[in-house]
């Protein structure tokens, strides 16, 4: 995915090299009762969000570093705030992502559609679809919940943590067509606060 390519070398941070797309729910691979059920529960726990502020820890396979803040205001509104190293903030909106590069002072827009966030962007929460294998799990308080696009353009994952008693989301690990995984850890998350509107206001030179 384009955003992914700007990002590694806007933050010399590898975040991924492929994008998953996301289709509307139609043909599904067959899930046990219980995958299902995982599977709509995290679907609904990211459906009831109504905000998220947290710092964040970021990882990738290959060495890189990274980490900020993240605002997140359902159904349209996220932002992450790159602290180490400073130089970057992503903001979005109903249609577009705006990639702030503050060090060259300029703002690149792209369809959230093409970027990892469209699943929890969108106004009807959805992690199946016909292009798309999703699994879940269970294990040791954690909810899992894997999606897989095996072929073709955007091939990749994204994998979905949850806390299996509060629901909250605690992580996601977005693999590219490569196996180089990008994983972010949120910290301290605080949920339901009032975020302020120019949080999500679009940067401008």
């Amino acid at each position: 995915m384009r955003i992914f390519r700007i990002l590694s070398v806007s933050l010399k941070i590898a975040l991924a090299a492929g994008l998953i797309s996301f289709a509307l729910p139609a043909q599904l691979v067959a899930q046990s009762a219980d995958e299902t059920k995982l599977i709509a529960r995290a679907e609904q726990a990211i459906s009831d969000l109504i905000t998220l502020k947290a710092t964040f820890i970021q990882v990738s396979s290959d060495g890189s570093l990274g980490e900020g803040r993240v605002y997140f205001r359902r159904p349209h509104q996220l932002r992450l705030d790159y602290e180490n190293p400073a130089t970057l903030s992503i903001v979005t909106s109903r249609i577009w992502v705006y990639v702030d590069d503050k060090i060259d002072k300029f703002v690149q827009a792209l369809p959230v559609s093409e970027t990892p966030f469209f699943p929890l962007l969108s106004e009807t929460i959805s992690f199946r679809s016909q292009d798309v294998k999703t699994s879940a799990n269970l294990e040791d308080g954690i909810v899992s919940v894997q999606l897989d696009k095996e072929t073709g353009e955007g091939a990749g994952s994204l994998l979905l943590e949850f806390d299996a008693s509060s629901w909250q989301l605690r992580r996601w690990v977005i693999t590219d067509a490569l196996g180089i995984t990008t994983t972010v850890t949120l910290q301290n998350p605080i949920y339901g606060e009032k975020l302020d509107n120019r949080l999500f206001g679009v940067p401008s030179y």
